[in-house]
């Protein structure tokens, strides 16, 4: 291992980790880069929908085990029946007995003796068919719990109308009318007197449980006087609860609480959660008055609007001014075109309706108020709610009946029961922030809490600021075990893997993440020593939940409209086509509609001069940075807008309140600017306030500290997990926004070859960028800034062309380091997955497949390698071929290949042999994982050469040059194998494109060894290791 001083840097996406290591000199300065490389690695998700991979297998996993289930109450039913005498022990005259109709002796057995097979085949198919029983919990998820009980209930009126004693005696009437006994789901489409369009939700019937086991009781008790000696205690007791015996649900336990990780989260709906967040957002609250300016709410103010909050469901921010008895042109800092009001107390709303507990609610203390909550989410028999809310809270049982189907808020928050109780009062006690508040409250800093870990797991490290002596870990341990907080709970097993004793992240981008930055950073400490300084980037999708990214790309192509829509505007404008409208041009549109929603009003924010399309497009507009450039490095759209030329001098390198004695002198009025401002986005009017920088500023001592801090929540995550190896100051995230920009700055972009733009489809452009985030430093920033400031003042509107670099050789560096990359792909060597597809296929008794046409009368696609299922239980249903084998029934297409293995014949030729996931499958399940990885035998007993998975690498002669490949499809069909080069990206959608001139490269058995193929391995750090072609 060397021992080296270096700063790590780490890009890390949703399905990639790019990394660079930096020398460092004696001043902690980069220096030098050593090494650079790219992890790629799946985001554990579907790629056609983005939902976790995990829903899929979870559902599958559930339809299976409900159908173990009832085969195991089956067969317990048929045990204890043949047990007790009721069942015949043969299995022909079981089998005889299946003639007879279940649904006659049903309702025979309430007036007649019932011979004991007549009873046992009567219980066997209610047993089948024994009925829904309510839960709760799991009803309110069910969008067809309405029609469900709807129909229980109408089946249960129907039953008294026509003097049914049981469910089985009404449905046997039904037959004798000739009618269904099935629980037909039908949608009926109709438009109610408003004109909106509903569908009507209902079932022929539905039987619940309580039928079932009143029909058990009354057959037994009718039987039982006809033959005491058979029906007796005993067998009963025995019988009833073979057929009702219900497993409880499982709980889902909640995560973790931030403040104190050994308790679980409190549900959103809980009272004290609603009150927290109320009082958490009230006390963000702040004025904005007419120059622009925010101040804090009084207690008093606070108070009025968190006791208005706490009856309503909801409150506007006029509603507020109104109560707070503010002018109209006093705004709120929370409030914009898109959040017009604040969320109340959805709970006590909801339950202080006066068909519920109307006023009674607020006169229940807040404990009680939790308790009764905590019952309505948790409670699972309805019944015992029902009770315990009449107990408690001395309603009736119609009230009780009502409040036990309320509507409540579903989730959980981020803060225990516990916490809650010790956070609140200090929310209260004053107009603070939540951060104040749990310190107040006696907490550690919420970024701070420590975890328990083996002592020889870390090393003792002096901090040379304070000479503190503490623990530093040698190597990333399972972030499960370090974030606790963050986790949900585990099985706290020490004999499990980590996952499972430790808990995970549910989020499975975040989860494989993590995992993949552990095991990159592990691999280089082994290699380089412990990092000195760690920088590290996250890609924004990495921090969006499936809805969030969902929502950023409807704004993506929201904004791509928009885009088309005012080049069109451009090109009408200028009189040119929309191919040659500039980027800038664009851009300058969007601020230009930003400065008012009326055409008209368009004005320079500062001079107010009327800006019309045409000199918009002129030379006479610029685009300009309210707040400096050089003092904020931010250039986003919220920090642009236009502005007249001439303004745009005199306002300089300034922000307006800055410039505002030059723009008076003028006769340009700040309070002009002010009013103007209020016309444009809430998060760009505040930056012309007097106070406009240091708001933007936050908490942040200065510009610098914010540029080079990302402070949203998962970039919080992955410091403090970096933390453990890098400690305090010397691990930081940095927002992304600055990344593109300094790439472009220092030609870097020209790296990997593509007229100046970022090359997303070369893997290797993820290094480049862990090159740029490795310099961005407070040294760096500060001469950048200093460079924009000094532009700025020399006149030129755009941001500075020359970005100093780091040091002379750095372009160099990181064409070298980029040059030697081998970029490494994660394996999945597991043969777990879809084992086929999910359509079925009959198949005749004469082999051929049944399949339906399609609706212009063509044929479905060809099918091949279809899996043939059969059952040898059944062959007088199924039929037997001629030499007495049972015949299939039904087939599926295999859903994906395993791998393909190349082994030698007789004659020294490679042959290859596709192994399907459901081949993988039987072979594990006959010999072990040792069988279907044996690394020297394949699966036809032959030696093998290699087996090769989708995302293992070879080595092998391509036109003559030797090259470096990832497998990336298997042909099942021909034993074909397709290939790219390691560092190509997004191949399958540029294989496609008839527009790109990329293909895969496709080879045989036989071909791969003319090609002198071999399998290789690149590490997680990029070390290739080639074992050389052996024949």
């Amino acid at each position: 291992m060397w021992n080296l001083r270096y700063r790590l840097a780490l890009d890390l996406g949703s399905t990639s980790l790019g990394w660079a290591l930096f020398r460092l000199d004696v001043c902690n300065r980069p220096m030098a880069i050593i090494k650079a490389g790219v992890r790629i690695f799946s985001d554990g998700r579907n790629p056609k929908d983005g939902a976790s991979l995990a829903v899929a297998r979870r559902a599958a996993r559930a339809m299976r085990r409900r159908r173990d289930r009832l085969l195991k109450r089956k067969a317990r039913m048929q045990t204890k029946l043949v047990e007790h005498g009721f069942f015949p022990a043969g299995i022909d005259a079981r089998k005889a007995l299946e003639r007879l109709d279940p649904y006659a002796l049903r309702a025979k057995g309430l007036r007649e003796a019932l011979a004991p097979g007549e009873f046992a085949r009567a219980l066997f198919h209610i047993n089948q068919r024994r009925g829904f029983k309510s839960n709760r919990k799991t009803d309110k998820k069910d969008n067809d719990s309405g029609a469900l009980k709807k129909a229980i209930t109408q089946l249960r009126q129907q039953m008294v109308e026509q003097g049914s004693r049981t469910v089985g005696e009404y449905l046997w009437a039904r037959l004798q009318r000739g009618q269904g006994v099935r629980a037909r789901y039908r949608e009926k489409p109709f438009t109610t007197d408003e004109g909106k369009k509903r569908i009507d939700k209902s079932y022929d019937l539905y039987i619940d449980r309580a039928m079932i086991e009143q029909e058990f009781d009354a057959l037994w008790a009718a039987q039982a006087t006809f033959n005491p000696a058979l029906f007796h205690e005993a067998a009963r007791a025995d019988l009833k609860d073979t057929l009702l015996h219900q497993r409880r649900l499982r709980p889902v336990k909640p995560g973790r609480c931030t403040l104190l990780p050994e308790e679980e989260r409190a549900p959103l709906a809980l009272p004290s959660t609603q009150r927290f967040r109320i009082y958490q957002e009230v006390n963000h609250l702040r004025l904005l008055d007419e120059s622009l300016c925010e101040m804090a709410l009084t207690l008093e103010q606070r108070d009025a609007v968190a006791a208005a909050l706490e009856s309503k469901a909801k409150l506007s921010f006029e509603q507020i001014r109104k109560l707070l008895k503010l002018s109209g042109s006093v705004q709120f800092n929370l409030e914009d075109a898109k959040r017009t009001e604040l969320k109340g107390n959805a709970t006590s709303a909801a339950l202080a309706r006066k068909e519920l507990f109307g006023a009674a609610w607020s006169g229940f203390d807040a404990a009680l108020q939790d308790e009764i909550v905590w019952q309505l989410v948790t409670e699972e028999g309805e019944g015992a709610l029902i009770a315990w809310l009449q107990a408690h809270t001395g309603v009736d049982e119609v009230r009780a009946q009502a409040i036990a189907e309320v509507s409540l808020p579903e989730g959980y928050g981020s803060l225990s029961r516990k916490a809650l109780a010790r956070i609140l009062p200090a929310l209260r006690a004053a107009v603070i922030t939540y951060d104040k508040a749990v310190q107040a409250a006696g907490f550690d800093h919420h970024s701070q809490l420590g975890f328990e870990y083996d002592p020889g797991d870390v090393e003792a490290q002096v901090n040379s600021e304070t000479g503190e002596i503490r623990p530093v870990f040698k190597q990333l341990p399972y972030y499960g075990k370090a974030l606790q907080r963050h986790v949900a709970f585990g099985s706290g097993k020490p004999e499990d893997p980590d996952e499972k004793r430790y808990g995970k992240i549910a989020n499975p981008t975040v989860h494989i993440g993590l995992n993949q930055v552990r095991t990159v950073v592990n691999a280089l400490i082994r290699r380089y020593g412990r990092p000195a300084q760690v920088v590290i980037e996250l890609a924004r999708d990495l921090k969006q939940s499936r809805e969030q990214r969902q929502e950023a790309q409807r704004k993506q192509a929201d904004n791509q409209r928009r885009n088309a829509r005012i080049r069109r505007s451009i090109a009408e404008v200028l009189g040119i086509s929309e191919e040659r409208v500039r980027a800038s041009d664009v851009q300058k549109w969007i601020c230009w509609e930003e400065l008012s929603f009326d055409v008209a009003d368009r004005r320079c924010p500062y001079s107010g001069v009327q800006i019309s399309a045409a000199m918009l497009l002129s030379d006479a507009v610029e685009v300009e940075h309210i707040l400096p450039f050089s003092k904020t490095l931010d250039d986003s759209l919220n920090n642009r807008t236009v502005a007249m030329r001439q303004a745009n001098r005199i306002k300089r390198n300034r922000t307006p309140w800055d410039a505002r004695a030059d723009f008076e002198a003028q006769g340009w009025s700040y309070d002009g600017i002010l009013q103007r401002a209020e016309r444009m986005p809430l998060r760009k009017r505040y930056r012309f306030a007097s106070d406009g920088y240091e708001r933007w500023l936050g908490d942040d001592k200065d510009f610098l500290a914010r540029a080079l801090n990302d402070t949203r929540y998962l970039s919080r995550v992955a410091a403090e997990y970096l933390r453990l190896v890098c400690p305090g100051s010397s691990t930081r995230v940095i927002p992304g926004q600055m990344t593109a920009l300094l790439r472009a700055k220092f030609g870097l972009n020209d790296v990997l070859g593509l007229d100046g733009e970022k090359n997303r489809n070369d893997h290797r452009h993820h290094a480049v960028d862990a090159c740029v985030i490795g310099v961005t430093d407070q040294g760096l920033m500060q001469r950048f800034a200093t460079a924009s400031a000094q532009a700025r003042e020399g006149g030129l509107t755009r941001l500075v062309e020359d970005m100093p670099i780091p040091w002379p050789t750095y372009r160099e560096h990181v064409e070298r380091a980029v040059r030697h990359i081998w970029v490494s792909h994660r394996p999945d060597h597991g043969f777990e997955g879809a084992m086929m597809e999910e359509t079925s296929y009959g198949i005749r008794k004469d082999g051929t497949i049944k399949q339906r046409r399609k609706a212009d009368g063509s044929a479905g696609r060809e099918i091949s390698n279809l899996i043939r299922i059969h059952e040898a239980a059944q062959p007088l249903r199924h039929g037997v071929s001629a030499d007495g084998q049972p015949l299939a029934y039904k087939g599926y297409v295999g859903g994906s290949n395993y791998c393909i293995e190349i082994t030698v014949n007789d004659k020294g030729k490679w042959e290859g042999e596709v192994i399907s996931t459901f081949q993988a499958y039987g072979i594990v399940r006959a010999g072990g994982m040792g069988r279907l990885r044996n690394p020297r035998e394949g699966q036809n007993g032959r030696k093998l050469v290699m087996r090769l998975m989708i995302g293992d690498s070879v080595r092998l002669e391509v036109d003559g040059a030797e090259r470096t490949m990832r497998v990336v499809k298997i042909s099942g069909s021909n034993g074909q194998v397709f290939m790219a080069p390691i560092h190509e990206a997004n191949v399958d959608a540029r294989n496609t494109d008839k527009q790109d001139t990329f293909a895969y490269t496709s080879k045989y058995a036989g071909s791969l060894q003319k090609a002198n193929a071999r399998c290789i391995t690149i590490s997680p750090i990029g070390e290739l290791r080639d074992p050389g072609f052996t024949g």
